[in-house]
């Protein structure tokens, strides 16, 4: 038994991997402004919170838009 890829795993692997940048990039900009810009830091930290709380959250329907949905027969 094998398991058959669902219609929106290219869409949902591309959210997912822009999603890991956007985090990794926030993740950065709250650690080089760690020592010098607190308020920058902290929108750093919301900014990964977001993210975050967005995946935790699971609306995958939400993330892979249309791919998600199943094509009309022709």
């Amino acid at each position: 038994m094998s398991l058959q890829p669902v219609p929106f795993t290219h869409a949902l692997d591309e959210f997912l991997h822009d999603l890991v940048r956007a985090l990794h990039k926030a993740v950065e900009r709250g650690i080089a402004a760690a020592r010098s810009d607190q308020a920058e830091t902290d929108r750093a930290l919301a900014d990964c919170k977001d993210m975050i709380d967005l995946v935790m959250a699971g609306q995958v329907e939400e993330w892979v838009g249309d791919a998600g949905k199943p094509k009309p027969a022709a």
